[in-house]
């Protein structure tokens, strides 16, 4: 058994120098076996007290985080009782007007879909014209729809390269 523990020659330096020196080595063998097992021992419970202060922390961690959600699931629920059942009244405008720019632009692209199926070569500036008509209602409603609108009736204002003023403003001249 000690053999398996010491290097040979420490054995056998101990085996010559004493009679009793295979039950010497066989004790040392043993107290040396004891006091590894104890130093195991030692770091493992130092690593379970370790995991055990993380788990309760990670438990009161959790606790807060259940709290929180309490108190923000009874805000919402408070605030949904505080609210009218139909909304204020600013709220049926925007809903009005959200309705309205849809509407207007679902027709404006229905209207572009529509002419392009039939002619695919369909002259670009009425389309655009068009398009302008459904939007011009709405265009108040979003800063960046006002400014695609005002670009837009701009780009139809300018004549295009190749095109004469009176073809730039949506007449046709014979060829």
């Amino acid at each position: 058994i000690a053999s398996h523990f010491f290097p040979s020659g420490v054995m056998e330096e101990h085996s010559r120098s004493s009679p009793s020196a295979p039950l010497t080595a066989q004790y040392e063998a043993q107290s040396y076996n004891f006091e590894a097992d104890r130093a195991r021992r030692l770091a493992l419970q130092k690593e379970l007290e370790e995991l055990q202060r993380e788990s309760e922390h990670g438990k009161q961690v959790l606790d807060n985080l259940a709290v929180k959600i309490q108190s923000l699931r009874a805000e919402v629920e408070r605030q949904r009782k505080l609210k009218p059942e139909r909304g204020c009244s600013s709220c049926q405008a925007v809903t009005l007007q959200v309705d309205a720019a849809a509407q207007s632009l679902l027709g404006a692209a229905g209207h572009v879909a529509r002419t392009l199926l039939r002619d695919p070569s369909a002259n670009r500036s009425e389309l655009l014209s068009t398009v302008l008509q459904y939007v011009e209602p709405v265009k108040h409603l979003d800063p960046d729809l006002d400014n695609l609108y005002n670009r837009a009736q701009a780009s139809l204002n300018q004549p295009q390269p190749g095109r004469s003023t009176a073809q730039a403003a949506g007449y046709h001249t014979a060829p």
